[in-house]
């Protein structure tokens, strides 16, 4: 009787300690799949995140070029009535003498265009004026035919020194002869008036201006 209250005792035991075993086998399988659930909520969420920051990305960036616009100050621009305000195209207006030029039409209160294929012109000569209401920046080699309303034409597109022009002299005679012809079949259509800027070469060797520059007298 003893053996077998003994046996039961333990039987009882084992009973209570396997039970107490299945529990927490029980209670850790929930508590994985919890954890589990929850890394995996976490991941989507994040993942939810960045696409809705890719989404607005452009948005942001948007709104952020125009927060700079409205921000950004320009030089002191004269007021011209529509009758006198002239639309004037400068190709080559990201160059040295394009640049000025555009920068003395502005302040006078015209509606420009500057017109660059960047070969030596540099974007930052005319940034300043990015943005404002009568000015316009058009990346076009005028190698290819421009379609474009103006009243004036300053063709000053052209490499303008002897590295430039000699690095690609092809480009440099088709911009002068190709180039020139769309700008005159441009001023002949929309009936615009063409200024052709040139080098001093035109004048010959034995021009006055080209002794001074052998001479390395500043002109």
């Amino acid at each position: 009787k003893r053996l077998t209250a003994l046996f039961s005792g333990i039987n009882r035991r084992m009973i209570k300690l396997l039970i107490a075993l299945a529990l927490l086998a029980y209670v850790a399988s929930v508590w994985g799949n919890f954890v589990s659930m929850r890394s995996l909520q976490e991941e989507g969420e994040q993942k939810i995140e960045r696409k809705i920051e890719e989404a607005l990305a452009p948005l942001k960036e948007k709104i952020r070029e125009i927060e700079t616009s409205i921000s950004q100050k320009y030089p002191p621009v004269k007021f011209l009535t529509e009758k006198d305000r002239k639309r004037i195209l400068i190709t080559g207006g990201a160059g040295f003498v394009g640049s000025h030029l555009a920068d003395k039409l502005m302040m006078d209160g015209h509606e420009v265009t500057v017109v660059d294929n960047f070969f030596t012109g540099r974007k930052r000569n005319v940034e300043h004026w990015i943005g404002h209401e009568n000015f316009e920046l058009i990346n076009h080699d005028v190698v290819e035919p421009l379609y474009i309303e103006v009243d004036q034409i300053y063709h000053l597109a052209s490499p303008a020194s002897p590295p430039n022009y000699m690095y690609n002299p092809i480009k440099t005679l088709k911009t002068n002869t190709i180039g020139t012809l769309n700008m005159l079949g441009l001023a002949k259509r929309v009936g615009a008036r063409l200024l052709l800027a040139s080098t001093s070469e035109v004048y010959g060797e034995e021009s006055p201006i080209n002794k001074w520059k052998r001479e390395g007298q500043v002109v």
